[in-house]
């Protein structure tokens, strides 16, 4: 091997240390991130707001159990008097009392129909059941809109049902964020089956209401507990996605899931961006570095050598004044 040849096998070796130690750094700063934005995710998934919000309809329902104008044989009147409650709570899609027979009384619609409801899962458990509020996720048949219908019995003192109460919880308007997501960042709402429920924002891709994804990853991510936890799950369009659960224990009766994420690329991107720096500036370095070596290797040491070689076959020669 000649001199020169060594000398840019010495400095490929030199460059090759800075490299390995960026591309470390590289590998740790993306798994840093994913880490601090599936933390974020986590507190984005949050369940609480839903939860509040359930509450809170309870809370408007035991108040509306006891207003004169639901217990009135005006089924006009009553049905006027849901719709201007409905019109100050636009948080509901209808509101609505259902008598013991199972038949529609009056609804905040003001659609006058005559409706046996007695197939509906909700009322039969309101009916029956002695729970003071039934929870049940279910896309409205009227409006195809996924809502959480809120089931209030009101009973009277012999505990003998009076009526239902229900309200119907818009839950693509439950699921908004308060502030604005990250590019990319979905909020995700599914009911125990794995069906979603609510996308937000709904940007109409991948991910879309009425969906079922028990059988896929997301799902079954979804399913496993309903406690916190993160992972990372390639999409159906090949992208991996990072997924955070939210603690929905407090859920459980309603049966929903709620799943915050993002796409990995958008969380690593900054770190993709600082990667492709440093590497230019590393290929500049290499650059020069080999340029000077070749330029040191040529000039110092082999045209030096030449002229030697040179002279000494001139000596060899017989030309002894040779210098």
């Amino acid at each position: 091997m000649s001199i020169r040849a060594r000398l840019l096998l010495v400095a490929l070796l030199a460059t090759l240390l800075p490299a390995l130690l960026a591309l470390l750094r590289f590998q740790d700063d993306r798994r840093a991130r994913v880490a601090t934005d599936g933390q974020r995710l986590s507190a984005q998934a949050q369940a609480e707001d839903l939860r509040q919000r359930i509450l809170a309809t309870t809370q408007l329902q035991f108040g509306l159990a006891r207003a004169s104008d639901l217990v009135l044989p005006d089924r006009a009147a009553c049905s006027a008097f849901l719709s201007e409650v409905r019109e100050a709570h636009p948080q509901y899609t209808g509101i609505l009392t259902i008598n013991p027979d199972g038949r529609l009384f009056c609804d905040s619609l003001r659609s006058g129909r005559d409706l046996d409801l007695n197939d509906r899962g909700y009322f039969r458990r309101a009916r029956s059941s002695s729970e003071a509020v039934v929870l049940e996720p279910v896309f409205g048949r009227l409006t195809g809109r996924a809502v959480l219908q809120v089931a209030y019995p009101v009973r009277a003192p012999d505990a003998g049902l009076r009526f239902v109460l229900l309200a119907s919880l818009d839950l693509a308007r439950a699921m908004r964020p308060a502030v604005q997501p990250a590019a990319g960042q979905r909020l995700l709402l599914l009911n125990d089956s794995g069906q979603v429920l609510a996308v937000s924002p709904a940007d109409g891709t991948d991910l879309q209401g009425g969906m079922q994804l028990g059988n896929t990853p997301l799902g079954r991510f979804a399913a496993a507990s309903r406690e916190a936890g993160t992972t990372e799950v390639v999409m159906p369009d090949g992208k991996r996605h990072v997924w955070a659960r939210a603690d929905v224990r407090a859920l459980a009766p309603a049966g929903l899931r709620v799943l915050a994420g993002a796409p990995e690329a958008t969380i690593v991107a900054a770190a993709d961006q600082r990667f492709r720096r440093d590497a230019a500036w590393y290929a500049a370095f290499a650059a020069v570095l080999f340029l000077s070596v070749w330029w040191m290797a040529d000039r110092v040491i082999r045209r030096p050598i030449a002229r030697m070689t040179g002279m000494a076959g001139r000596l060899a020669s017989g030309d002894l004044p040779a210098r």
